[in-house]
């Protein structure tokens, strides 16, 4: 009986050893670009964001490697306002900075140590001044200056922070 149960569990150990020796896997080098955007139904501007809200976008493009589809286009990830500040009275304009943080991988496809896939990269966007204006009338403290404005469905790149290796959950 003994005999039986270590048969029995060696044989369950070398079938999980095959499959997950056949389990494909492949790295996703630092350094790669994506190409993201942002969804439509958000409003990216200094004069509605602070610092450290967080923000999704979409895959713009696939992320392909060796062929495969690894994170399918329309995959959402996380990006962070790094930087809000708002526009000012005299003409001074608004600044906003937002940093790409990560982005999750498509089934079936996950990283090996769980995580999502690490990104750098950031976007900034300054609004348009009017010191001109505001020295030209007699009011022109009062008037404020643009706010910085991401439009929504532009594309724009991002890029992979670490490498990181993806397998096969299937």
């Amino acid at each position: 009986m003994r005999l039986i149960k270590v048969l029995v569990t060696c044989s369950a150990i070398l079938v999980l050893l095959a499959v997950s020796a056949n389990a494909a896997k492949v790295q996703v080098p630092e350094g790669t670009n994506i190409s993201v955007k942002f969804p439509a139904s958000i409003k990216i501007s200094s004069g509605e964001m602070s610092e450290g809200i967080p923000l999704l976008f979409e895959l713009a493009t696939p992320v392909e490697i060796g062929g495969k589809v690894i994170v399918a286009k329309g995959a959402t990830g996380t990006a962070v306002v790094k930087e809000s500040v708002k526009a000012k009275k005299g003409g001074k304009p608004g600044k906003i900075t937002i940093e790409f943080v990560e982005l999750a991988p498509s089934e079936p496809w996950k990283a090996v140590d769980g995580s999502n896939i690490k990104l750098k990269g950031s976007v900034t966007a300054e609004g348009k001044g009017k010191k001109t204006l505001s020295y030209l009338f007699i009011f022109g403290l009062f008037i404020k200056g643009g706010q910085g404005e991401i439009p929504s469905g532009q594309i724009f790149t991002a890029t992979v922070a670490e490498s990181v290796i993806l397998q096969d959950t299937e």
